[in-house]
């Protein structure tokens, strides 16, 4: 139990110089140095502006969906969600820019929500409702794929959503 002790009196230098910022300490003749470690860079972020152009009606709601790699289309919440009220259109456009995304692969979805219902309605087959991605126009009648439209985002990005009607 002696042996532990003096052990842990020896220690104790090391865990004190652990907290100061720039201290020196002697121990067993060896000199020991503690430099303040350096401060981790807040991660850089960037502003996305999207055109969203060919809008049919001033009814409803626009609902953006961002996805990424770690939460990838048809993702049910993506990582972020944005509602944007029509009355913001100008003529069949609408014009936005969102800040604070950290670089990384992203795509945006919008639903043209005219009934404001939360949900994309479907007629027979194909959808009521408008849609759109991110410098994609889909033209297949098929669920478009997360890598049709992802892109990656290394600084201030403009993207052009064509709105879909069937």
């Amino acid at each position: 139990m002696k042996k532990i002790t003096s052990v842990c009196f020896l220690l104790i230098p090391f865990f004190a110089a652990a907290q100061a910022d720039s201290t020196v300490y002697k121990a067993s003749n060896k000199e020991v140095r503690n430099v303040k470690a350096p401060v981790a860079k807040k991660e850089e972020t960037y502003s996305i502006t999207i055109s969203v152009t060919h809008i049919r009606n001033h009814k409803g709601v626009i609902r953006f969906k961002f996805f990424d790699d770690a939460n990838p289309f048809p993702h049910k919440m993506g990582f972020r969600k944005i509602v944007v009220q029509k009355s913001q259109l100008t003529g069949d456009s609408l014009h936005v820019t969102y800040d604070g995304f950290t670089s990384k692969y992203m795509g945006i979805a919008l639903l043209d929500d005219e009934n404001d219902n939360w949900e994309l309605d479907l007629g027979w087959f194909l959808p009521k409702e408008g849609h759109a991605f991110s410098d994609y126009y889909h033209t297949a009648i098929r669920k478009p794929v997360y890598k049709d439209f992802r892109f990656l985002l290394t600084g201030n990005k403009k993207v052009i959503m064509k709105m879909k009607y069937y």
